[in-house]
């Protein structure tokens, strides 16, 4: 399975442009260009079987140069050495790696899109990140996480790490905030894939973190509340006695109680998932199914599970 997970991500490969402005990602057919301060350590690693494919330059601590690249192993001896990821300082003259990590894929776009945040100061705290999106070679929702590099003093420290959506500035400060899948929930009670409940976590950068933030943007999870009831709205329509044609149904009913519970409302959500997984019933088989995940989600390991991340939880 594995096997063809690289074949997959191998073929998905988009190899990037030759041509690069500072902080911006190459994307063209033939190997990126890179300042000639780097070239002799990129023509080191070609030479053992490393093939440069991604590369953004920048200034990302005071005065010193980096280039953030990633490279495609030729004859990996494992699947999980097949990309490599690597921060690599400048001088002006010479260049030495001084960060590296191999996995099966590595990128610098987020969900297949160009990631123009990349290099720049998304948290304003003085220093450029370097955003990269790496795969474990699963298929799973917290697979393919997303990584968040720093510079400081010369090393590279690892900031945040996990399977995020979204970066964006949720409240108009300038600080991006990170929009992270709740994974938790993938698959619950053996629901289909499709039909898993989920949510969404908001990470916000407080005194030198990524904390768990989501109580302090109650707009955005107003949205996704219209959102998923518009689409309980259609689930509706779906069901019938079959036992499992209301899936779609109940995964949907409990987002809208996990949504809740990251804006704080946690109360208000199990009273509302109560309410909808008592209505629209259509057989037996899944009144009895209902009242077994409400009573998870009272007293089982879901109501502990609600209550595990606190506000201002570190992210890692």
């Amino acid at each position: 399975m594995k096997a063809l997970v690289i074949d997959f991500v191998l073929a998905a490969v988009t190899i990037l442009s030759a041509h690069q402005a500072p902080g911006q990602v190459s994307a063209q057919a033939s190997s990126p260009r890179v300042s000639a301060e780097f070239q002799v350590e990129v023509s080191q690693l070609a030479s053992r079987g490393l093939t440069l494919k991604q590369a953004v330059e920048a200034s990302l601590e005071g005065a010193s140069r980096y280039l953030a690249a990633i490279f495609q192993q030729e004859k990996p001896k494992a699947p999980n050495e097949a990309f490599e990821f690597r921060i690599i300082e400048g001088d002006g003259h010479a260049s030495k790696t001084v960060f590296r990590r191999a996995d099966f894929f590595f990128s610098f776009d987020l969900g297949g899109e160009p990631n123009n945040l990349n290099a720049t100061d998304i948290n304003r705290d003085g220093l450029k990140e370097i955003i990269v999106q790496s795969s474990s070679g699963g298929n799973c929702w917290s697979c393919n996480p997303t990584e968040i590099y720093q510079v400081r003093n010369h090393k590279v420290e690892l900031i945040a790490a996990g399977p995020v959506q979204q970066i964006g500035d949720l409240n108009g400060d300038g600080v991006q905030e990170l929009l992270v899948t709740d994974s938790r929930w993938e698959s619950y009670d053996d629901l289909s894939h499709a039909a898993s409940p989920g949510a969404v976590m908001v990470y916000a950068w407080r005194n030198g973190k990524y904390v768990y933030a989501a109580r302090d943007f109650a707009p955005f999870y107003k949205a996704e509340l219209e959102r998923l009831r518009t689409a309980i709205e259609e689930a509706k329509s779906r069901i019938t006695a079959d036992e499992f044609s209301d899936e779609g149904y109940v995964g949907l009913a409990i987002s809208v109680a996990l949504t809740c519970a990251h804006m704080g409302e946690l109360e208000r959500g199990l009273k509302e998932l109560e309410t909808l997984l008592s209505s629209n019933v259509k057989s037996p088989e899944q009144s009895k199914h209902r009242a077994a995940i409400l009573d998870d989600f009272k007293k089982g390991d879901s109501f502990k599970k609600l209550r595990e991340i606190k506000y201002g939880d570190p992210m890692m």
